[in-house]
């Protein structure tokens, strides 16, 4: 074990209150994390548990997240489910549906945790309408623009927080002809597109669903977004683009980009950097050293306002499942009071800096946070990472209507019904607002597919 692991293993065997003694008890823990680096990481923090629980036994599991939910379907018919997880918020919300979820033991962490103790808008994913909770907000990433505010001080301009402001500086930078361009968003048919349109049109106040389920993504806010959409499609590299349209940002050729905290580490550890300084994935790109001024000169906002502000991310959750034996229960507790203890949870997050995120609001302010082995979180001011993380708190969605879980919505992603739209009107020219009512009618179908 590498000496900061070691160090650890050691802090959290002293900091570990004692457990009650349980019978031997054995229990399945679930992941969507399928790495070996990451499941060894895993494997790690469990036989810290074991030093102060000699009595529980935890086998782990990585599942990749697109095959989970139907691995899952399948153990739990066989009775052979597990007993914690750790996957996405949104099939956390679908197994409470399909009533697979221990909403009493997830309280019992809650209390143990505090409610406050976490940042709001991510818990309230896990809300259902009776008050319980479903899951509970483990880590997640944070979308946002990340732009060379160096350049937008050079032109007196205005940090890109705001779709006027946004739209201002893509017409002032784009340059093409000089190889230079003006934004970064999606205009493929894929996820990327999909998140760079889920931000815009959350701060447009746009909806796929009301709180009852009906279809309300046909609208003037939905078709305003699309068109704005489709204006910044004309001053982003030529395409189709995807993430992977970074490599104009790293290469000092575009002036902002829709991206999420993965590139955190890109931008802070120039060996990682490589990975986009090359001249192999775009005919415009020469190839570029590493510019050592690059994290400095660049800032980023998680909060952008049209007729609103909001912010945009995803969450990975943990969830405990019903299975009927109050021991096995207690054990799944005790690990994921573990899990959250703050030794602990950093190092989990530590797996991938940038990219796992904390949900608890006083993490940024712990020393240890920084400390990561890459050395990424050492490159960013503590205020940094707090402005960033501080996204959460504006976080919105389209599967959260007033508190409210719309299960249709993740149905309606699974389906790529907005990106579709997107290229419809990027590629085949169809008009905003017919791509917009086309894709309300295939959600319309959502609503009489069978469970």
């Amino acid at each position: 074990m590498p000496n900061k692991l070691g160090t650890l293993l050691l802090a959290i065997y002293i900091c570990l209150p004692c457990s009650k003694v349980y019978a031997a008890t054995s229990i399945s823990f679930w992941t969507t994390e399928v790495a070996q680096d990451r499941l060894a990481v895993i494997q790690y923090l469990i036989r810290a548990f074991q030093v102060h629980n000699p009595n529980i036994r935890i086998s782990v599991r990585g599942v990749e997240e697109n095959d989970f939910a139907a691995t899952l379907a399948t153990a739990q018919r066989e009775g052979k489910g597990p007993d914690i997880i750790t996957c996405s918020s949104d099939l956390i919300v679908a197994f409470n549906k399909k009533g697979w979820i221990n909403c009493y033991a997830v309280k019992q962490i809650l209390d143990h945790i505090g409610r406050d103790n976490f940042f709001t808008a991510p818990l309230n994913k896990f809300r259902m309408p009776d008050g319980k909770y479903c899951g509970l907000p483990f880590n997640g990433w944070v979308q946002g623009i990340w732009y060379r505010k160096d350049w937008f001080a050079e032109k007196g301009l205005a940090p890109p927080n705001s779709w006027e402001n946004i739209l201002k500086a893509a017409r002032k930078f784009h340059d093409p002809q000089n190889g230079r361009y003006g934004i970064l968003i999606g205009t493929r048919n894929d996820s990327y597109a999909e998140q760079v349109f889920t931000h815009l049109a959350l701060s447009a106040g746009a909806k796929e669903f009301t709180r009852n389920g009906k279809v309300a993504f046909d609208s003037p806010e939905t078709v305003a977004t699309l068109e704005f959409y489709k204006e910044l499609a004309r001053y982003t590299p030529p395409g189709p683009q995807w993430w992977r349209g970074r490599d104009f940002y790293m290469q000092g050729r575009l002036a902002m980009m829709f991206y999420s905290t993965f590139i955190m580490d890109d931008l802070a550890i120039p060996p990682i950097a490589e990975n986009s300084l090359g001249p192999d994935n775009f005919k415009e790109l020469k190839g570029e050293k590493y510019d050592h001024m690059l994290l400095k000169n660049t800032g980023m906002v998680s909060s952008i306002k049209g007729s609103r502000k909001a912010a945009f991310g995803v969450i990975h959750a943990l969830g405990l499942l019903k299975t009927g034996n109050v021991k096995k229960q207690k054990a799944a507790i005790r690990f994921a009071e573990f899990l959250y203890q703050e030794d602990a949870y950093i190092t989990w997050l530590h797996m991938v800096p940038g990219g796992m995120l904390p949900m608890l609001k006083k993490i940024p302010s712990s020393p240890v946070f920084y400390r990561d082995a890459q050395g990424v979180f050492q490159k960013y001011s503590r205020k940094r990472v707090r402005e960033i993380v501080s996204g959460f708190e504006n976080i919105k969605s389209f599967s959260i209507i007033d508190g409210e879980l719309i299960p249709q919505a993740a149905q309606a992603s699974e389906q790529g019904i907005i990106p579709e739209m997107i290229e419809e009107t990027l590629r085949l020219k169809t008009p905003p607002a017919e791509a917009v009512h086309k894709a309300a009618v295939k959600m319309e179908k959502i609503n009489f597919r069978p469970e």
